[in-house]
């Protein structure tokens, strides 16, 4: 005779199973739009040009170049309508990503490598690889199973970080999970 627990074994796996799935995607979600967002802020400002080519796109990443959202002149690294406008933009994309599908993020610009050379004194070279680094560390602490087993007992609908975590699109403190 089977034991109730072990009967209930295949049923508790395949809970697992999707729990792991959906806190992979969760993670993955979470890394693309923390990156977008360091990769946006660090990117230098004149014209705001920089700033809104950083743009993601589900699979292969996006051609061609776009204006400036919000174009001005000699903006500064303090502008902010330009990055907002290409944060929207990928979390609007970020949020329609479905497991297993790759996330794109992308600048065509034919200066941006330039500009990651240290050519603006707005950023140090090597911002683009320091802003990538700083970000998957920032979200290093995500877990894909939840505490409490599959019941999904956190109560957070995704997978938890220990500690404070910060909201991909505000920047504001989150309480509990992430």
């Amino acid at each position: 005779m089977v034991s109730r627990p072990f009967s209930q074994f295949p049923r508790r796996m395949t809970m697992r199973g999707a729990e792991v799935a959906t806190g992979a995607s969760f993670i993955v979600r979470k890394v693309a739009l923390v990156v977008d967002q360091a990769l946006v802020f660090s990117t230098p400002v004149d014209k705001g040009v920089a700033r809104s080519n950083w743009r993601v796109s589900i699979g292969e990443p996006l051609d061609g170049i776009i204006p400036a959202y919000a174009p001005g002149e000699g903006l500064g690294a303090s502008e902010t309508s330009n990055a907002q406008a290409a944060i929207s933009q990928a979390q609007a994309v970020i949020g329609r990503q479905m497991p297993g599908q790759a996330i794109s993020i992308a600048n065509n610009l034919p200066y941006i490598e330039r500009l990651n050379q240290g050519w603006s004194r707005q950023a140090p070279a090597g911002f683009i690889d320091s802003s990538v680094a700083a970000a998957v560390a920032a979200v290093g602490g995500v877990r894909v199973l939840t505490e409490g087993g599959p019941s999904g007992s956190s109560g957070s609908g995704g997978p938890r970080r220990p500690g404070p975590a910060r909201d991909p699109g505000t920047g504001r403190f989150l309480s509990g999970g992430a």
